[in-house]
């Protein structure tokens, strides 16, 4: 990775000294400038969403969407302890309140206490589809863009639709 690396920087210096520098240079910083921007922007919708989360976590809310979800994961993931299941409850329910952060130990853990390797494949399934009630990434980008938040009920018809073919595809190819 690091030769493919080494050779765009090289290419890029090569165009940079041979092809009109003066024009290039202007659109470069310009594009920069532009980064940092919409960089700052994303900071500070991060910066209130993740408070937002956080205080949901301190408050429980996560713990009990967990519970919730128990029914649904036992039938899931069966076979499975009640430590494991715990852990897939906890992050499930930090991924549906859009806490990723908060999610990964638990994905972690859960799938170290797993007896079964399809279990394992499962969760890491449901988590690659992302599925979540709040998709703060999505929300902040496009508020860091201006555009409004109109896409929420597409995003949560899509995030059941891919969760419940990976579901499926883990059931059926998966042995």
């Amino acid at each position: 990775m690091n030769a493919v690396f080494g050779i765009i920087l090289i290419a890029a210096t090569a165009v940079l000294a041979f092809a009109a520098p003066e024009r290039i240079l202007p659109v470069a910083m310009e594009g920069v400038g532009d980064s940092v921007t919409f960089s700052l922007k994303l900071f500070g919708i991060y910066a209130v969403w993740l408070s937002v989360l956080k205080i949901l976590e301190k408050g429980g809310l996560d713990k009990k969407i967990g519970k919730l979800l128990n029914p649904v994961t036992s039938r899931l993931f069966r076979g499975e302890s009640e430590e494991a299941l715990n852990f897939v409850n906890l992050n499930l329910g930090a991924n549906l309140l859009g806490m990723g952060g908060a999610a990964t130990p638990m994905g972690i853990r859960a799938v170290e206490t797993m007896r079964h390797k399809r279990n394992s494949i499962l969760l890491v399934v449901i988590n690659s589809t992302s599925i979540q009630l709040i998709p703060t990434t999505i929300l902040s980008l496009r508020a860091g863009l201006g555009a409004t938040t109109d896409i929420m009920a597409a995003s949560l018809i899509v995030n059941a639709l891919t969760t419940a073919c990976g579901i499926l595809l883990v059931k059926l190819l998966v042995r």
